[in-house]
């Protein structure tokens, strides 16, 4: 005689199938959301790092700017900015009528001549020949030949300091790069990416303070929001000379 056997359904395995499917689902679902919010926030944390990098850099240079700086418009209002930014300064012990003595120094040989990428320049802002701005042409340890020559010769009176031309900007509307000039006659090399806005501002009441304010957004499109996320930074700075 045959025993009865218990078993599942047809239904019941379909039933079964059916809620393991939605279970499954439901965990698929919790690591594509999971995804998303981690390569969002990546992103977000990403564009922050980079636009701080980057406005503490122009803060670093900005505060060695000699004299006052030159704020124009490349491609939105007061995007672009020319300074003279100090590389070294100090004491004459006198020169001729193409050179500058400071036997304080221990310049490594040429480090001020020009090159496809650089120029420096010397000014007197003290003493015997104040005034007077000559191009380097090449130096020693402690000599600096320049060109032309001068119209009156520094002595031990003289204050000098020797500068470099600089520059920050955002060239292009649509490729959204911070650009660095490093010098007269270098090119705008690309310092930070998806920067969406740049601006410099002189304080009315206090022409040694800058104003900098920098907006960048994500590399990409934030999959929960479908849009870029933003991220604006605001700083001021003081030139130091």
């Amino acid at each position: 005689m045959l025993k009865h056997q218990d078993g599942i359904t047809v239904i019941e395995l379909l039933i079964s199938i059916g809620i393991v499917g939605v279970l499954l689902t439901g965990i698929y679902n919790f690591f594509v959301a999971s995804s998303k919010n981690y390569l969002a926030q990546n992103g977000i944390i990403q564009m922050q790092s980079d636009a701080r990098t980057a406005l503490d850099f122009m803060v670093r240079e900005l505060r060695h700017v000699y004299g006052t700086p030159t704020i124009s418009t490349t491609v939105s209002s007061n995007d672009t900015i020319s300074f003279d930014r100090i590389e070294d300064t100090g004491y004459a012990s006198g020169g001729s009528a193409t050179t500058l003595n400071d036997p304080t120094k221990a310049w490594q040989a040429d480090a001020f001549a020009p090159s496809t990428d650089s120029s420096y320049t010397v000014r007197i802002i003290r003493g015997a020949g104040s005034g007077q701005t000559r191009t380097i042409s090449t130096n020693t340890a402690t000599q600096l030949t320049i060109t032309p020559a001068w119209a009156s010769t520094p002595d031990t009176r003289s204050v000098y300091v020797i500068t470099r031309n600089k520059g920050f900007t955002l060239s292009s509307a649509s490729d959204h790069v911070l650009r660095y000039r490093s010098s007269a006659t270098d090119q705008n090399n690309p310092l930070s990416d998806n920067i969406t806005a740049l601006s410099f501002q002189p304080d009315p009441a206090d022409p040694h303070m800058i104003t900098i304010s920098l907006t960048a957004r994500t590399q990409n499109i934030d999959p929960r929001t479908k849009n870029y996320r933003s991220y604006t930074l605001t700083d001021a700075v003081r030139q130091r000379n």
